[in-house]
């Protein structure tokens, strides 16, 4: 059975209490399965956590006390403040019942009420309210700068003289004043918080109020401007109206130029008539004229005038017949028959007709042509007599369009006169209320059940957080799983912080210890005297630790005792584990600190002689050696006297014969060792050991100080570190509660 199994389950052959620690770090076998691994893992974690709290509970009680009481404190001190919400509704302008410009959607952008959102926050605004009010003589305002004297009205100068009140409860209203704009309406929240709830409503409800009247005074003043404006502007387009449909009428009077219709006149339908006959008149004369060319050309039978009418149309067929009939004669009874005479006599008479007729009809259309050139002449001639007065038709259009714009914009000024008179007289606005502020029955703030809730919360909140901080940023050992997660030591022994007389344990206090105890007659090791306490069972602990980790070896061994610096405890340490050793074998234990020696007022021994005159060749080593202290089996040898440099006799070769010759004489040898970091007597002797116990102090020795002496001794070869001891570790970092050890206290 392996010695970490006996120490875990306490049953080794000798006295051993469940004072060393195996760690957590131990993993399980391969036949487990992970995730137990995973378990004890989250498991050690969580006991950490728990063990930090466990020791710096003290401070997060403190701080969580401290938060909350302020939070009360402070919650409980403030006054009551009461904030009423009044709601404005900004319409776009224009969507008032009477204004000067159209309702569009570019008034409803978000910039519009963001302006008005600001305007309501300005300070000319505010300073109405105030005298308003007379907030400048209200202390929650003004202060102790309030004042009962009268203030001076707004005028209309821009420069606004301010007393001291009233600069003092300007200010005030600036910080108590709140505009909340809803971005997804065109709504305005409006709050002015106060102390007194009927002063905040009255101060907000007076806020609104005022900045409609303000904006409406506004629109009239820009109404009012314009209007004079206008007017004057209409006199004088008035008067160009007058004098433009005077000349308008002496033109049409002059020129016989008359208006017939929106932008038609009889000069214009004139010339478009004439237009059209000369049109007219130019197409028959070319359409004659071409007949009349065609007749030169070709026989005037082919003219469609000719072979259209129907006179000419019965001759010629007339003509067709008798000449048939008598051509037929002909044949029959020849030329010189009566018959065929009388026939030729009609066919004669028909080919005249025919004649005469066409004959005719040609001169017809030459008379008709002589008519088409005569009226085309006349068309020309009395369109160039026409163009002739175009000037006059472009006077004419200029005084007409002159006289029509200026009757146009008389009318639409005098329309805007009428409009902007209606809307100062109905007072319309586009900003309107839609809730008043209202006298509030509880404070909006403080929230005294939410500040308390919030002050416990964030008090236990912040005390575990100042746990952690602490803890982090103390780098002194307290547990066990400290020394483990510095130096990853599989188990560490706890050596707890002494009993007192009456059997109780001491209250936690960083580094208070009870090295001895002070008996009647000089000063005894605490094995001695209280063999039945915590600290005795947990030094047999330690005591079983080593010898188990010498029991497969044969032949005296040699133990140093060392710690990283001063004060940890070691001598208190080595006395002890010295007289448990004594207790089953021959025992010799060497104070070999020759700077400053703590054995021998530890055993009560006083000696002037010892470990440095042996060393220094001044005495033999059997005159230094005091046996017999408080046991039989104890032998000491004590520091001695030093001249010289402490660090050279120990790191001599003398030491090295003494030790072999302590070996020889003795089965054990413990040395209480310096310091190892201040000094390098710790590192000489740790190469002439068998075995090193470390010494760490709980609350006193820092990781780094314990970490860097355990890497000096590892860096030097020296012997093995047997065990880690957590030295004056507090209750209930150990539990012997299992034992009644105050009612089996003996002397």
């Amino acid at each position: 059975m392996s010695r970490n199994f006996e120490l875990w389950t306490g049953q080794s052959s000798e006295s051993l209490p469940a004072i060393v620690i195996p760690s957590g770090r131990d993993k399980p076998g391969p036949s487990r399965h992970s995730r137990h691994a995973d378990v004890e893992v989250k498991g050690s974690e969580w006991l950490r956590v728990l063990e930090i709290l466990k020791t710096r509970w003290h401070s997060s009680v403190l701080f969580a006390a401290l938060v909350a009481a302020t939070a009360i404190g402070v919650t409980f001190l403030m006054k009551p403040v009461y904030e009423p919400e009044a709601r404005l509704e900004v319409d776009p302008p224009g969507a008032e019942i009477f204004s000067l410009q159209g309702h569009d959607g570019a008034g409803a952008s978000a910039d519009y009420v963001e302006t008005q959102a600001q305007n309501l926050q300005s300070d000319g605004l505010a300073l109405e309210v105030i005298r308003t009010l007379h907030l400048d003589q209200n202390r929650d305002f003004a202060g102790k700068a309030a004042s009962g004297g009268e203030t001076p009205a707004l005028s209309g100068d821009t420069t606004i003289q301010l007393t001291p009140a009233e600069s003092q409860a300007l200010i005030e209203f600036n910080k108590s004043r709140k505009v909340i704009r809803d971005s997804a309406s065109r709504l305005i929240t409006v709050s002015v918080a106060a102390h007194d709830p009927a002063v905040a409503a009255s101060a907000t409800n007076t806020l609104v109020s005022l900045f409609i009247e303000r904006d409406f005074k506004m629109r009239n003043d820009a109404i009012a401007q314009s209007t004079q404006w206008l007017q004057k502007q209409l006199v004088d387009i008035r008067q160009r109206m007058d004098e433009s449909n005077r000349a308008l009428e002496k033109l049409e009077g002059a020129s016989g130029i008359g208006a017939i219709g929106e932008n038609q006149n009889s000069f214009s339908e004139r010339m478009v008539e004439l237009q059209r006959q000369l049109m007219q008149a130019q197409a028959d004369r070319i359409q004659l004229q071409a007949y009349l060319d065609k007749l030169n050309a070709v026989a005037s039978s082919s003219l469609p005038q000719i072979n259209s009418n129907l006179v000419v149309q019965q001759l010629t067929t007339r003509l067709a017949e008798a000449r048939a009939e008598l051509a037929q004669t002909q044949a029959v009874y020849g030329e010189n028959h009566p018959n065929t005479k009388k026939l030729q006599n009609e066919t004669n008479e028909l080919q005249t007709q025919l004649n005469a007729q066409r004959t005719a009809i040609l001169n017809d259309l030459k008379t008709s042509y002589t008519a088409a050139q005569a009226r085309e002449h006349l068309m020309q001639s009395q369109m160039e007599g026409a163009n002739k007065q175009m000037s006059v038709l472009a006077q004419y259009n200029a005084l007409k369009k002159e006289s029509d714009a200026n009757t146009q914009l008389y009318s639409v000024l005098y329309q805007k006169i009428k409009e902007a008179a209606i809307a100062a007289e109905t007072k319309s606005s586009n900003v309107r209320i839609v809730d008043f502020a209202r006298i509030l029955n509880r404070p909006t703030r403080p929230h005294r059940r939410q500040n308390i809730a919030f002050g416990l919360l964030g008090g236990l909140f912040g005390g575990l957080i100042l746990a952690f901080l602490l803890e982090a940023l103390d780098t002194r050992i307290h547990t066990p799983e400290d020394i483990k997660q510095c130096l990853g030591a599989e188990t560490v022994s706890i050596m707890p912080v002494f009993l007192k007389g009456d059997g109780r344990y001491p209250l936690p206090h960083p580094g208070r210890e009870l090295l001895v105890h002070k008996a009647s007659g000089g000063m005894r090791p605490f094995l001695l005297d209280r063999p039945n306490s915590p600290e005795s069972e947990a030094l047999r602990g330690i005591y079983t630790a080593v010898r188990l980790s010498w029991r497969n070896q044969s032949g005296a061994r040699v133990l140093l005792i060392a710690s990283p610096l001063s004060g940890e405890g070691k001598t208190t340490l080595s006395v002890n584990l010295a007289v448990a050793l004594a207790q089953h074998a021959s025992t010799c234990i060497v104070d070999a600190d020759l700077r400053k020696a703590g054995v021998g007022p530890t055993l009560g021994v006083a000696s002037k002689r010892g470990l440095g005159d042996v060393l220094s060749g001044k005495m033999e080593l059997d005159d230094a050696l005091v046996p017999n202290v408080h046991l039989p089996g104890l032998t000491f040898l004590p520091a001695g006297s030093v001249t010289g440099d402490p660090g050279r006799l120990i790191a001599s070769s003398a030491m090295g014969n003494l030790i072999a010759t302590l070996k020889q004489r003795f089965e054990f040898v413990v040395i209480d060792s310096p310091p190892i970091l201040p000094v390098a007597d710790a590192r000489s002797l740790s190469v002439l050991a068998d075995g090193i116990v470390m010494v760490g102090r709980a609350g006193t020795t820092t990781r780094a100080n314990l970490k860097r002496a355990t890497e000096m001794l590892r860096e030097i070869r020296s012997a093995p570190i047997l065990e880690i001891v957590l030295n004056a570790a507090e209750y209930p970092v150990v539990n012997y509660g299992y034992y009644n050890y105050g009612a089996s206290e003996t002397a």
